[in-house]
């Protein structure tokens, strides 16, 4: 809700806990596999919990009591790393496809931004200070790096104090140039002289690893990331993927890669990691 005070939002989610809790009690009350008094438990103990989370968003916004994400370390970046972070796939109002529709800050709309500044607000004011985002998520890095100037310049926050993360794809026509300068491009959206991280995005299969390190004449392209490294520009590399387990192990071999963001899911999914049902794209 854009008024962080207001509860008419918040009031309607907790109708709808309410609501599903009794659903879900009544459509059990017929079957003969479910114990009467361990039914009325369970609805008594999700409605006593729904209670306690009233209760503390309640404190929370009335400022008696603060709430911080807690963190932990980052692979072996030493970042320590908030357990819930700000993803930005969605951070963009076009996703530039099949053609480039938003070029320019300009041409975003004004509740767009708006909007995205108040969540990054938000989210860094509940200690979630890494923000991610990808060269392939639409005007996502535009939009965010218009974000972080607005707060930058007003002093809300400091760069130091955030984790910035973009990812870049490669292919078989990637040339070392162009994969150089095209990271530089991406900083030049972000507005920044440095990424914390920088990860090869979706390194799903065997060709990706061959682009990086047996890439022929082209030329490897571990060698820019190591180099935009070693010139501070890239704090940590690292790759996101999709991989069966082979190809993940096969990357992490090298020893290039400070940390891996590896797709896990609770539930079944066709992008899955691993050698699962569902593992490997």
């Amino acid at each position: 809700h854009y008024d962080q005070k207001s509860s008419s939002d918040r009031l309607i989610k907790v109708g709808r806990n309410i609501t599903a809790t009794i659903n879900y009690a009544d459509a059990v009350s017929g079957r003969d596999c479910e114990d009467p008094i361990a039914r009325g438990a369970k609805t008594d103990a999700s409605l006593r919990r729904l209670v306690e989370e009233c209760k503390t968003l309640t404190r929370i916004l009335t400022g008696d009591e603060s709430r911080r994400v807690p963190t932990v370390r980052f692979g072996k970046t030493e970042l320590q790393m908030p357990i819930v972070t700000l993803g930005c796939m969605r951070f963009q109002q076009s996703w530039n496809r099949p053609n480039p529709t938003v070029t320019s800050i300009d041409q975003v709309d004004k509740e767009c931004q708006e909007n995205l500044v108040k969540i990054i607000r938000y989210a860094v004011s509940m200690g979630v200070n890494h923000i991610e985002t990808a060269l392939g998520y639409g005007c996502s890095e535009l939009q965010i790096g218009a974000a972080l100037k607005t707060l930058f310049e007003a002093g809300e926050i400091k760069r130091e104090d955030l984790i910035i993360q973009t990812k870049g794809g490669i292919s078989s026509s990637t040339t070392p140039e162009q994969y150089r300068q095209t990271i530089l491009d991406q900083l030049a959206r972000l507005g920044l002289d440095y990424v914390d991280l920088f990860s090869v995005h979706g390194a799903n299969t065997y060709d990706h690893y061959d682009w990086l390190y047996n890439h022929g004449e082209t030329g490897n392209l571990i060698d820019v990331l190591r180099e935009l490294k070693k010139e501070g520009k890239v704090r940590n590399i690292g790759f996101s993927t999709h991989a069966p387990v082979d190809v993940t192990r096969k990357m992490i071999s090298e020893g290039d890669f400070d940390y891996l963001n590896l797709h896990h899911h609770f539930c079944g999914d066709y992008t899955a990691s691993g050698d699962g049902e569902f593992g490997g794209s």
